[in-house]
């Protein structure tokens, strides 16, 4: 493409007289600074992916944006990546963060997981530095200038951030769509997506991969920055999986489960009580179905999914960091812990069931005995797993101790449940965030 651009450049100049020869000469600049970066040409040295957006050279039809690349981005945008590898349309551009953007723009990024490992080769790997830099190759490389998906994850302890992060990649005029996910049997997870639209055909949704109740306060940064723009809000609610970062640019994939989608809010069926539109459904399948190692299923009830998750999270992630930071495995194998565990479970099952009828559920989808004793068997099977709470909290680390515990807490005030226990508990996790000022 280059060489036929440059061809045409010449015999244009050839033609030329003397009297249009400048206005020539600076047409000629035009077109071979045009041809340059059409052929992926870039003046900055210190990076080793191309600025062209699509991987082999042709305009892109599917594009993913995965921002704040860390241990679950990671690993679900490369399991995507994986899944459209063989597409010659389809880009996923990864946005890293200090030494993981140096390590991955030498070395690739290398996935270990239940489901299979696998690795992203540096040649292959669109990585970047900054999201206005992933902006700039999409608007400037062919006619498909915006994403479809962006999945964004950040530590809660980080949520202001996101508006400022993801705004250079969503488009000037949006209305949103929110999906939560979460993962079961074996993990529960959460992810929540946000549909933008600016028109018909140009269509993006981000995802929001966060830790904790933390819909309200994200919903309000949004609104804030973006309420010029048309922007209704986004939520996101708890998050954790069986994920450890290694070493930058490694993912360790522990535990293997089902991802399960449902809406929480939905532009077209102007609802942001778990109604939802059947393009909402369809375009969450269309992402996931063709990502085998990641067993899917859409889920029509999410204020339901976002309690379950919290009926393992609270319990295990709780007393682990009460106690000083210690594995799941000492939580169930000790008498009065694993006792501590069920009375915490049986509060958050309480409070989850009193605000999912204030929000018009039935008695059939109330949470029982069977969830505690699901999530206690699914934590008897961990070994020494450690939560990512505890790994915070041994690295001193800051601590999402304000969405992902204690605001549970201020939903089962708000709702006259009493709760003592998980009270407790994050009495407990406070004092050492206090104590060593992990915020």
């Amino acid at each position: 493409m280059l060489a036929t651009s440059l061809k045409n450049v010449i015999s244009m100049t050839a033609l030329a007289n003397a009297a249009c020869r400048t206005h020539i000469m600076h047409w000629l600049f035009l077109a071979l600074g045009q041809a340059l970066l059409a052929s992926g040409f870039s003046t900055d040295t210190t990076r080793t992916t191309s600025v062209t957006p699509s991987a082999f050279g042709e305009v892109a039809t599917k594009r993913i944006a995965v921002v704040g690349a860390g241990v679950i981005s990671s690993y679900y945008g490369g399991r995507i990546w994986e899944s459209l590898r063989d597409q010659p349309n389809a880009d996923v551009m990864f946005h890293f963060r200090n030494e993981h953007y140096e390590h991955c723009t030498k070395y690739g990024m290398d996935v270990t997981s239940y489901h299979g490992n696998f690795s992203i080769p540096a040649e292959e790997l669109l990585a970047y530095s900054t999201t206005d830099e992933m902006a700039e190759a999409v608007h400037c490389c062919d006619d498909h200038k915006y994403f479809d998906w962006v999945i964004c994850s950040l530590k809660s302890t980080s949520l202001d951030e996101v508006p400022s992060l993801i705004e250079p990649l969503l488009s000037d005029e949006t209305r949103s769509v929110l999906d939560d996910f979460r993962c079961k049997p074996t993990y529960p997870v959460s992810i929540s997506c946000l549909e933008t639209r600016s028109s018909i055909s140009s269509l993006s949704r981000l995802l929001v991969i966060m830790n904790g109740l933390i819909e309200d306060d994200l919903i309000h940064f949004m609104r804030e920055r973006r309420k010029a723009r048309g922007l209704d809000g986004v939520g996101c609610k708890a998050i954790y999986v069986c994920s450890n970062r290694l070493a930058p640019g490694q993912i360790d994939h522990s535990y293997g489960g089902k991802l399960v989608v449902g809406v929480a809010y939905s532009a077209e069926a102007n609802s942001d009580r778990g109604k939802w539109s059947p393009s909402d459904k369809e375009a969450i399948v269309d992402l996931f179905s063709p990502v085998t190692p990641v067993p899917f299923e859409f889920d029509p009830n999410l204020l339901r999914g976002r309690w379950w998750k919290n009926v393992w999270n609270l319990p295990f992630s709780g007393i682990s960091c009460a106690m000083g930071g210690i594995t799941v495995d000492k939580i169930v194998n000790d008498p009065s812990l694993r006792r501590l565990a069920y009375k915490v479970m049986d509060e958050t099952i309480a409070v989850a069931n009193v605000d999912m009828l204030n929000n018009g559920a039935s008695r059939e989808e109330l949470l029982g005995e069977e969830t505690r004793d699901e999530m206690m068997a699914l934590s008897d099977g961990m070994g020494a797993y450690k939560p990512s709470t505890m790994l915070d909290f041994h690295a001193r680390k800051p601590m999402e101790v304000k969405y992902l515990f204690r605001r549970a807490v201020d939903r089962a005030n708000d709702l006259e449940v009493p709760v003592p226990h998980l009270e407790t508990v994050v009495d407990m996790i406070e004092y050492y965030q206090r104590l060593y000022s992990l915020f």
